[in-house]
């Protein structure tokens, strides 16, 4: 019984996670779409980064978003 009431009590604290990194998402979202350059667009994947990084599992293939990040630095660079 105690053990039921144990994975009852996970799954809801994933869904309070979820519902909470939902909102933040969004706001991310649309940080990226009113980018003016490559420079801001690169801080917020960063900021993306960091956030997965610190609150979400470490399952998520973090080093494509790195890489994201590192190719619109560049290309703010170039474009200098």
């Amino acid at each position: 019984m105690t053990a039921n009431r144990e994975l009852k009590e996970l799954q809801a604290q994933q869904v309070r996670e979820q519902a909470k990194q939902r909102p933040q998402s969004a706001i991310n979202s649309d940080k990226y779409d009113n980018a003016s350059t490559d420079y801001d667009r690169a801080k917020v994947i960063n900021y993306a980064i960091n956030h997965l990084y610190c609150n979400i599992q470490p399952n998520l293939r973090i080093d494509l978003l790195a890489d994201s990040q590192a190719e619109l630095a560049k290309l703010e660079l170039s474009n200098a």
